[in-house]
């Protein structure tokens, strides 16, 4: 049901394909289904680096100049598509919803920016953050005997660590150097492109 990709540290799940997680699909039939690509996605130092050493063309064009990019000192998130029928919804419910369910509504009508129909998400797996590359979902994961539950914890402490790491010790070191993504993103690009290697070290 649940493997790992030890090239890509990501967990994949064939069940993926035919989503029948309740919480994931699509509020209104005209909308593709997409599953838990209705997520916005941040993209941290890691994957950042990933990006500025095997292809810097994407991260400049596809991330840093996205028309949705909301760029931070130290990471730079995506913001998904919103279906137009969303403000409706909102409208229907305004009065009754708290901020956490109106977002949850948001995300029922959101596809993200890097999910393509009949193909899924469009990304390199190494340009993919921590979320992506170790979600699964409760009916997946309710699905796994306890041993493979516990196996997933594993994989998914092994890839949040890896991300949290990395961020901590470049974050500091960017820092100590008085470069940002905001202020001087071709330098960030470039430092990464001089480490010797992706470890946290």
């Amino acid at each position: 049901m649940i493997e790992f990709d030890n090239t890509n540290k990501q967990i994949l799940s064939q069940a993926c394909l035919t989503c029948k997680d309740e919480y994931f699909q699509p509020p209104i039939n005209n909308m593709p289904k997409v599953g838990c690509c209705s997520y916005s996605p941040t993209f941290y130092l890691y994957e950042i680096a990933q990006m500025c050493r095997r292809d810097e063309q994407f991260f400049f064009q596809n991330i840093l100049a996205h028309p949705t990019a909301e760029i931070s000192p130290f990471s730079i998130k995506i913001h998904a598509n919103t279906h137009p029928a969303y403000s409706q919804a909102v409208a229907n419910n305004k009065q009754t919803l708290s901020k956490i369910e109106e977002d949850d509504l948001r995300l029922s009508y959101s596809t993200c920016q890097f999910f393509k129909k009949e193909e899924g998400c469009t990304l390199h797996p190494s340009f993919k953050n921590s979320v992506c590359r170790s979600f699964i979902c409760l009916s997946i994961e309710n699905s796994l005997t306890e041993k493979k539950k516990q196996t997933l914890l594993k994989w998914t402490k092994l890839i949040k660590n890896e991300e949290m790491t990395f961020q901590r010790v470049h974050e500091h070191e960017l820092k100590q150097k008085d470069l940002t993504l905001l202020s001087n993103p071709i330098e960030v690009v470039h430092y990464f492109q001089q480490l010797q290697n992706l470890s946290t070290t």
